[in-house]
């Protein structure tokens, strides 16, 4: 007689498995090692022409075509168990784009120590040399031990749907079903022992109803659309800033610029405050706070605290008695926090009021190095913010003072599971700056790492005589959580580290767009980046890498965030330029400044390109460096886009920095 797993027992897998320590990534490994099973062979290529490929991604994410379905109606859909998160449609993927997410994520450059690429066309995919040793910081967030993928529970998502009576003697136990499931598993997939020791817990739970003698129906099993948890508004914090909110997502890093009193630190306590509501009694303790940067800060030691001699006394385990302590800062017990397993998810925020009174390469210098180290290094590389013998150190303290605190716990976690003290993914910083005598200028270096926001005054009569005030476009709390904490994961699992930027705009794929509208999207995106490295490059402000990538990773989030306000498709793509608009005036224009013997009349020229001129226009795109010298857009190379006026935003501050540049003599982006 044939038997089957119940929808019940597939239900409770997929939601352990997505409870679980396991990245999303974890589904891609086990494909990759059945695609070997398969071809019995230690090197295969993971496309769409490879049919081991195929049926291996098919035996473990097809779901079959089923009306009425919330997801995809009518339509081939795979899923992911291991993305769920209990947050309904996320973890689906269509049939259309069934192949791009393995083979994009196999190809990330932190996946290099556990997948070897071949340099074959198309490339071979082969585990690298001493890959055992990576399994789990690339697969699994760092947590308790216990807390790992359960084997048993991913044996059961596999044979879903599937006749599995041959696979064990009639008479035996639901557990000794269950136990068989998972030696068949192993077998078939090719796990070794030191790859199940790293990565999956053994136990069997076969509590309940596991079998039954009929094929289950996959909507019976697999997670819907659930309601979205309410969440209550408190002094109007019910929205926040969308493009405060985007620029987060795209980056960690915000610098919020403009004239005193235009609301650059209240936007950033809004956003946090009302995330901090949003999670109400689920997180223990503050998830942000308002760093008031001082005029003397020289050294990290105001954000991290320091080693002192001079500390309590204190007595140790060992009998002995120490005056050795650490000024644990507010910042680092946020940080504690926010490491934490129990809070991976959590948006935290630290916010630097007047974050330029001091030299911001001095006193953040720490950080500064860690977000960019972030993109190439894991925690096991032991790039730290706190040194293992100082966290060991402040957890002695912390445990002394209060063992049952947040951030006890979480230094306790920290020294258990042997990580690093990083920045953790889920902490944002937002900086507000003030220009004046009491002010310093950021280096390249910072305005390089963060999205530069400018925020503009209101003319008195909008609040002398009631007018409406220009206010900028808003984003509700649970839909600001969905895009920050995507970015949370997009940064844990390294989802937009490609060798060309722009493969980061194929992850839009997801979304339903072609790969015409979105080389139409990379196509003019380059085309503008082009123009004003061209344009720039003399005056002595080029741009690498990092620029390029931080606009596409701008554009996916756009996008993403437009769809999710509910715009269609053809909506997105008549509109995407004014991402693309936004994305050069926070990234690659904050950089500018200079006197006029240096900028010349780059600026306006500059101006002139983004809004579609070119060199023989009546408002030219060129202007001429030293004697002879002309710097000029083709016409081959002007900038159309579909969309008038282009580059609006970008194209006046230009024109008005030009405009100071004329009357003062020296002109900066912040003002």
């Amino acid at each position: 007689m044939a038997a089957y797993l119940s929808a019940q027992r597939i239900a409770k897998a997929i939601e352990r498995l997505s409870g679980s320590r396991a990245k999303a990534a974890l589904f891609d490994f086990l494909i990759v090692k059945r695609t070997f099973a398969i071809k019995a062979a230690t090197s295969v290529a993971i496309t769409e022409k490879e049919p081991t490929f195929i049926k291996a991604l098919d035996e473990f994410g097809a779901c079959g075509d089923y009306k009425g379905h919330p997801v995809k109606p009518d339509e081939t859909f795979y899923l992911n168990p291991f993305a769920t998160r209990q947050k309904g449609t996320q973890g689906y993927r269509t049939r259309k784009y069934r192949s791009n997410g393995t083979n994009s994520t196999i190809g990330g450059t932190h996946w290099r120590s556990v997948i070897a690429l071949s340099n074959d066309d198309p490339r071979k995919a082969s585990l690298a040399p001493e890959y055992l040793e990576h399994l789990e910081p690339l697969l699994l967030k760092a947590g308790k031990k216990e807390n790992k993928p359960n084997l048993t529970e991913v044996a059961v998502w596999y044979f879903r749907g599937q006749d599995i009576e041959p696979l064990f003697d009639a008479a035996a136990t639901a557990k000794e079903r269950l136990k068989a499931l998972a030696q068949q598993f192993r077998k078939l997939v090719g796990l070794t022992n030191d790859e199940i020791a790293r990565l999956f817990t053994t136990a069997v739970d076969a509590e309940g109803d596991a079998f039954v003698s009929s094929p289950p129906n996959p909507i019976d099993y697999l997670p819907g659309e659930p309601e979205p948890e309410p969440v209550v508004a408190v002094e109007d914090v019910g929205s926040c800033s969308l493009n405060l909110v985007m620029a987060l997502a795209a980056k960690n890093f915000v610098i919020l610029t403009g004239p005193s009193g235009t609301g650059k630190s209240r936007s950033a306590l809004r956003l946090a405050e009302s995330i901090q509501h949003a999670y109400a009694d689920k997180v223990n303790g503050a998830m942000f706070e308002l760093v008031t940067v001082g005029p003397d800060w020289t050294s990290p030691k105001r954000l991290l605290g320091y080693r002192t001699p001079f500390g309590k006394l204190r007595h140790l385990s060992d009998g002995t008695d120490t005056n050795e302590s650490y000024e644990i800062t507010n910042i680092v017990r946020l940080l504690l926090r926010a490491t934490h397993p129990d809070v991976a998810e959590v948006p935290h925020f630290l916010i630097f009021d007047e974050m330029n009174l001091s030299h911001v390469e001095r006193y953040f210098a720490p950080f500064l190095s860690l977000m960019e180290a972030a993109n190439v290094l894991d925690e096991m590389a032991g790039v730290t913010l706190v040194d293992k013998q100082d966290v060991a150190l402040i957890a002695d303290l912390l445990k002394a003072e209060d063992s049952q605190s947040a951030e006890a716990r979480a230094a306790e976690a920290l020294i258990v599971d042997g990580r690093s003290f990083t920045i953790p993914s889920n902490v944002f910083f937002v900086g507000t700056v003030n220009v004046d005598e009491t002010t310093y200028m950021f280096s390249p270096k910072v305005l390089d790492r963060a999205h530069v926001i400018e925020l503009e005054s209101q003319k008195p009569s909008t609040y002398l005589l009631g007018e409406a005030a220009k206010a900028g476009e808003e984003i509700s709390v649970q839909q600001a959580l969905g895009l920050l904490q995507e970015s949370i994961e997009d940064r844990e699992e390294q989802r937009n580290e490609f060798p060309n930027p722009a493969q980061i705009l194929d992850r839009i794929k997801g979304l339903g767009f072609t790969d015409g509208e979105i080389a139409v999207i990379k196509q003019g995106t380059a085309r503008a980046l082009d123009g004003c490295y061209q344009l720039l490059l003399p005056v002595g402000f080029p741009f690498g890498y990092r620029i390029p990538k931080e606009v596409f990773a701008y554009l996916r989030v756009w996008i993403a965030a437009s769809i999710l306000r509910g715009a269609a498709k053809e909506v997105v793509m008549q509109q995407w330029p004014e991402a693309l608009d936004r994305a050069l005036l926070q990234k690659v224009l904050p950089k500018i400044h200079g006197n006029k013997r240096t900028l010349g009349d780059s600026l306006r020229a500059t101006a002139a390109f983004l809004a579609g001129s070119h060199t023989n226009s009546s408002d030219p795109a060129r202007y001429t460096l030293g004697i002879n010298t002309t710097i000029a857009i083709k016409e081959v190379d002007v900038l159309t886009l579909g969309v008038a006026p282009q580059m609006k935003l970008s194209a006046g501050k230009l024109r008005g920095m030009h405009d100071r540049l004329a009357a003062t003599g020296y002109v900066s982006f912040v003002s």
